[in-house]
């Protein structure tokens, strides 16, 4: 079994990939980079399954010292969702197998979406198929990132995120 801190020590051999699908313009990553003194990007990672969330959250900050993961469950976020998004470049929604139009996901997601200033939102799921897709462009998110994208691209996305892009899944992987 391999830990963490083993394989942060191999991020340098670990080059970001700029995922399928994705659009605009952002810095080109190199690796070992550090933040040069600014501030990280900070990503908050809303899922409500306590390992994953936490151990993606654990994976990017590993990988990537100029992004910042902290986790929450998705009702502790809609409890207080102005104090959650203070201080947060992007948020990423995870919804697994979830249908992103209906139940509690369908309420998380027009909360972030509605009214007022909000850091850019995209959705991770296990299967980004049209009715994601649609979902996401119909609430004005910036992207839909796919379970299945390696750790590299996950992080390349969302630095692409932040800096103005937006990522849509590519068309040619099988969605299930």
């Amino acid at each position: 079994m391999i830990g963490l801190d083993a394989l942060a020590d191999n991020r340098r051999d670990v080059m970001p990939r700029v995922p399928p699908g994705a659009r605009g313009g952002s810095r080109s990553p190199r690796p070992d980079v550090r933040t040069g003194g600014r501030a990280p990007i900070t990503v908050l990672l809303i899922d409500d399954r306590s390992l994953f969330g936490e151990s993606l959250a654990a994976a990017i900050n590993a990988f990537a010292p100029d992004v910042a993961v902290s986790h929450q469950r998705s009702a502790a976020a809609l409890a207080d969702l102005p104090a959650v998004l203070r201080g947060a470049d992007v948020v990423l929604v995870s919804i697994g197998r979830a249908d992103p139009a209906k139940g509690g996901i369908s309420q998380l997601l027009g909360a972030l979406a509605g009214g007022g200033s909000h850091p850019p939102v995209a959705i991770l799921a296990d299967r980004p198929g049209a009715a994601v897709a649609d979902t996401a462009a119909r609430l004005g998110l910036r992207g839909v990132l796919s379970g299945r994208m390696p750790l590299a691209e996950v992080i390349a996305a969302l630095r692409l995120i932040h800096s103005g892009g937006t990522v849509s899944p590519d068309p040619g992987r099988n969605p299930g």
